[in-house]
C-alpha cells in the first residue's frame, strides 16, 4: 500500500512562497528573500596629504565595485577612537542566484575606495591602482586613507616629504627623523609640522597628592590613550583626568583634540591595584 503524504511534514531546503491577499479578491504569490548576511564594516582615518585628519562636513568616503555599485558614508570627527569614518557595506549571504538587494555585495568581491570633497573626487594613496576584496560578513576592517600623491610608492605623501627635503629619497619611511621617531612615525604623529626637533613624548612634570602629573603635545585630529605598568612587562589601559577641566573633571579613557595644544593629565588608579610607576602614551 502506498502511504499518504503527511501534511505535517517539514519542508526543508525549498523556497517558501507567501500568499498575499490584495483586498480585491485575488492573491499574489511572492518569493520570500533569503535573509542577508551581516554587513561588513570598514573604518579608519582619512587624512590629507600633510597627515592631518580631515574634518570637513561635505567629505564622503565611497566604496565602488567594478560593476559600478556604490556605498557611501560621511566623515564624522571623533566617531570612534582613531577613526573619522565608518562604512557599513550590506552583504549578501551568497546562497541565492541574485542578491537580496541591488547594493548587497558578495564576500571577496572586488572594490576600490574614493573620497569626494565638494565636487572633487580623490583616489587615496593606499587604494591607488588597486582593487581590494571585501572581507567576511559581520567583521570589521581598518582601512586608513591618505589623499595626495605618492610617486615613489614609499607610503608617505610626496607633499609632506617635500616639506622636509626636496629630494624625496632623503625622507625614507623607516629612516630616523632625528627626533626619536622614524619619518613614518613622525608623519602619523603630526609633530614635525609643529616642531621638527620635537618627538612624540610623554613627560612627568610634577606630583599632586601622590599622583604623577603627565604632559604631552596633542596634535589636531589625533586620539590619545594611556597605559600603565608597575614592572614594564604587563601594561593596562588607564583612565585619566585633565586637571585643567576642574577638580571634579570626569575620568576619561581617551583624548581627541581639534587643535595643537600641550595637555596635562593625571592617571586614575584602579581600586585595589598597585599604582603604576611607568606610563605609555598611545596615539591612534
Amino acid at each position: 500500500m502506498k502511504s499518504k503524504p503527511s501534511f505535517g511534514s517539514r519542508i526543508v531546503g525549498c523556497l517558501v512562497l507567501v500568499a498575499l491577499f490584495t483586498g480585491s479578491g485575488t492573491f499574489n504569490q511572492q518569493a520570500q528573500a533569503y535573509p542577508p548576511a551581516p554587513f561588513h564594516m570598514f573604518f579608519g582615518m582619512l587624512r590629507d596629504e600633510y597627515g592631518t585628519p580631515i574634518n570637513v562636513a561635505d567629505a564622503e568616503v565611497i566604496l565602488e565595485t567594478s560593476s559600478g555599485v556604490q556605498v557611501k558614508t560621511r566623515i564624522i570627527f571623533g566617531i570612534e577612537t582613531g577613526a573619522n569614518y565608518r562604512l557599513e557595506v550590506p552583504m549578501d549571504a551568497g546562497l541565492m542566484a541574485a542578491p537580496y538587494q541591488p547594493t548587497a555585495l558578495r564576500p571577496f568581491a572586488p572594490f576600490r575606495i574614493k573620497v569626494k570633497i565638494g565636487k572633487t573626487v580623490y583616489l587615496p594613496i593606499e587604494m591607488r591602482g588597486d582593487y581590494a576584496s571585501l572581507g567576511q560578513p559581520g567583521k570589521r576592517t581598518r582601512l586608513n586613507l591618505t589623499l595626495g600623491e605618492d610617486a615613489n610608492g614609499d607610503g608617505l605623501p610626496d607633499a609632506w616629504q617635500r616639506l622636509i627635503n626636496g629630494d624625496l629619497s632623503q625622507v625614507q619611511p623607516n629612516a630616523s627623523a632625528g627626533n626619536g621617531l622614524t619619518y613614518m612615525q613622525t608623519y602619523l604623529a603630526g609633530t614635525y609640522a609643529v616642531d621638527p626637533k620635537g618627538g612624540f613624548a610623554l613627560n612627568i612634570v610634577g606630583m599632586s597628592h601622590g599622583v604623577p602629573q603627565l604632559e604631552f603635545l596633542a596634535v589636531t585630529g589625533r586620539t590619545y590613550t594611556l597605559l600603565g605598568s608597575s614592572d614594564l612587562k604587563t601594561w593596562k589601559a588607564l583612565s585619566f583626568r585633565i586637571p585643567a577641566n576642574g577638580t571634579n573633571a570626569p575620568a576619561r579613557t581617551s583624548f581627541l583634540t581639534d587643535s595643537v595644544q600641550t595637555v596635562q593629565i593625571e592617571a586614575v588608579n584602579p581600586a585595589a591595584e598597585p599604582a603604576p610607576t611607568f606610563f605609555r602614551l598611545v596615539l591612534q
